[in-house]
């Protein structure tokens, strides 16, 4: 199949006409975010849409993943009427406010309530005390996480390791938010460098891609790795409380995107591994089939055991740079 930008929007198009026919139901707005709203939202030509349902009265369900082909698939997230009523909150929430001000597609806008929202929350949304308050959260998260993980014994290093990308993920997020939206899974090494430009620290992504890579070059055996990530997968997506971010139907969204990627940006393909990988790794059994893949992987970028706490050292080196980056930049602005 021929994956287009418009084919997604008519997809979209679609599932929002069945939900709303004839004035079925409750929805007040739908719109379109997240990947579409960039220029190219396939990698490793695979995608999501990601939708905004908003109701007249409380969402009955938080997200839903419905799969329309391998390729692709709807991701809804509901939201009540409610949780749009203040928009100087909606200011400072990088997601929800952030993606409500980045070029959304809007599908279903009952008497121009999007126009009238959205107006109220881009008018003052670049406003340096804003982006300085949907900035803070990120790194605050990152450095107080980084202090939990050094302080707790290293016994489960999965844990650990999940704890270890979720703090890169933060700071990089916390520099993203200075320019832009935060970045997901998928784009955070595909579209940093863009951010760290935008405030004068290109260097940024090598120190952040150095967090992840061992000291001395390997050579990638990405069809064992992913061999590995998909066993792994297999039994995390059957687990009865797996979140919906690692439903059946994205597995090609993750597996083919990292393939996609080894091909024209191997960073950016280790990242997105180590990601989802890391999250899987601390939910399922110790010792396990599915883990020992994961432990070899880890052994081989030096993010084994033995050597974490000079990882985490380096983590905290960068921690700092980036905290000092946010101190010149919201005293440049007067903040």
């Amino acid at each position: 199949m021929r994956i287009t930008k418009d084919l997604l929007i008519s997809t979209a198009n679609d599932a929002v006409k069945r939900r709303t026919f004839g004035g079925a139901g409750d929805i007040v707005c739908a719109y379109i975010t997240g990947s579409l709203t960039f220029e190219d939202p396939l990698i490793g030509g695979t995608t999501d849409i990601d939708l905004i349902f908003v109701h007249s009265l409380d969402a009955h369900q938080r997200r839903e993943i419905v799969q329309i082909a391998d390729e692709f698939h709807l991701d809804i997230a509901h939201y009540p009427q409610s949780a749009f009523n203040q928009p100087r909150r909606l200011r400072i929430d990088p997601w929800l406010g952030g993606f409500l001000s980045h070029y959304p597609i809007v599908i279903e806008d009952n008497n121009h309530w999007f126009d009238y929202v959205r107006s109220g929350v881009f008018a003052h949304f670049f406003q340096p005390a804003n982006v300085i308050l949907r900035v803070k959260p990120f790194i605050d998260s990152a450095r107080r996480l980084w202090m939990e993980t050094s302080m707790q014994s290293q016994e489960d290093h999965h844990q650990a390791i999940q704890s270890y990308i979720q703090i890169i993920k933060d700071a990089a997020n916390a520099i993203s938010c200075l320019s832009s939206v935060p970045l997901t899974d998928r784009r955070l090494f595909l579209d940093f460098p863009g951010r760290a430009e935008a405030v004068s620290m290109p260097g940024l992504f090598g120190g952040m891609a150095d967090l992840i890579l061992p000291p001395d070059p390997i050579e990638p055996d990405w069809d064992i790795w992913t061999q590995n990530w998909d066993v792994a997968f297999s039994s995390f997506s059957q687990k009865e409380n797996a979140p919906l971010s690692f439903s059946p139907c994205r597995r090609a969204y993750y597996k083919n995107a990292v393939l996609g990627l080894s091909e024209e940006n191997s960073q950016a393909a280790l990242w997105l591994l180590l990601r989802t990988w890391s999250i899987m790794a601390a939910s399922l059994p110790q010792n396990s089939v599915s883990q020992r893949g994961f432990d070899d992987l880890l052994y081989i970028l030096v993010l084994d055991k033995d050597n974490f706490k000079s990882r985490m050292d380096a983590l905290d080196q960068f921690l700092d740079v980036i905290e000092e980056a946010i101190d010149n930049w919201q005293a440049a602005a007067g903040v």
